[in-house]
């Protein structure tokens, strides 16, 4: 039994030493860094937005509601994948989705970035202690780019090792960035995720939100570029850094635009673990299991000898 006990020992060992190496050089896989959930059904910007009235928006819900984050990699790209309560491919794109806009940005680097959104049209800002340096813009009609926070607006971005698809499932989008052009995840990364309605006449092409809504536009916001053209973000469900809250900080009679704070700065929302997090989390497991096994053969009959 302790040749047994021995021999379980080692594949313990080996399977915690395995958990703290890129898991593609374990098992070929890609890995998760970081994901979490974003409540459902708040695809109302600061809590007064409508959808534009026009068929094409049918069935006036869900198109807009961010639902799910993920961001994963593997040996060669960065893959965001944006999980919604529908996907609705109105027009044809052959991107599989012709409504949204997505945003993500990232803040790589503490002590630099941006805060503004380099060209207005969201109509926010970032908290200035977690600065964005990477954008990474999905769009359906081949639109999907990589910006830096260096780059000069009229920048046309990153499209090489660039493209986002709709999923079979219906309800995510997935954009795949090549390494070479976002680099190497890190679990420091901090993400902003916003959701806006795509518009090729709109200002940097988000569909504007005005006070009252019309048949292509949104309402319950203002008519004088201040409130946010966005419709929902990763954001917890209550508390001060609520979406309502975050989206809702606007002032028309200041003429301020709303901040917006990272999403995986907050713990309230429901978080998948990184990479050393995974390391810690399964070297317990695997400790745990070891006991058990220990108390299990001596137990046994003969548990306590060979």
């Amino acid at each position: 039994m302790r040749r047994v006990l021995a021999v379980a020992a080692v594949l313990c060992v080996l399977a915690a030493v395995s958990m703290l190496l890129p898991p593609w050089e374990c098992a070929g896989q890609a890995v998760v860094v970081w994901q979490a959930h974003d409540p459902v059904g708040d695809d109302d910007g600061p809590g007064t937005y409508v959808y534009p009235t026009n068929p094409a928006f049918a069935p006036f819900s869900g198109i807009f509601d961010l639902a799910e984050f993920r961001i994963v990699h593997d040996p060669d790209n960065v893959y965001f994948e944006i999980g919604m309560a529908t996907i609705a491919n109105t027009w044809n794109a052959p991107d599989g989705f012709s409504h949204q806009l997505i945003n993500v940005y990232i803040d790589t680097t503490p002590n630099a970035g941006r805060v503004d959104t380099m060209r207005d049209g969201a109509f926010v800002l970032f908290d200035p202690g977690h600065a964005w340096d990477v954008n990474v813009r999905i769009m359906g009609w081949g639109g999907t780019r990589v910006y830096m926070a260096s780059d000069d607006p009229a920048s046309p971005g990153m499209s090489d090792g660039v493209s986002a698809e709709a999923l079979p499932d219906g309800k995510t989008i997935r954009a795949t960035v090549s390494k070479k052009v976002v680099g190497e995840p890190s679990d420091v990364w901090k993400y902003y995720v916003t959701v806006a309605s795509q518009d090729g006449y709109g200002p940097d092409n988000h569909r504007p939100v005005m006070a009252q809504g019309g048949a292509w536009v949104f309402g319950g916001g203002s008519d004088l570029d201040v409130n946010p053209n966005v419709i929902d973000i990763l954001a917890p469900e209550s508390g001060p850094r609520s979406q309502h809250n975050q989206l809702g900080s606007w002032s028309e009679s200041q003429r301020r635009l709303a901040v917006l704070y990272p999403a995986n700065a907050d713990a309230r929302l429901v978080p998948g673990i990184g990479h050393a997090a995974a390391a810690v989390a399964g070297l317990l497991v695997l400790a745990v299991l070891g006991f058990i096994m220990v108390r299990a053969a001596r137990g046994r009959p003969g548990g306590s000898g060979d």
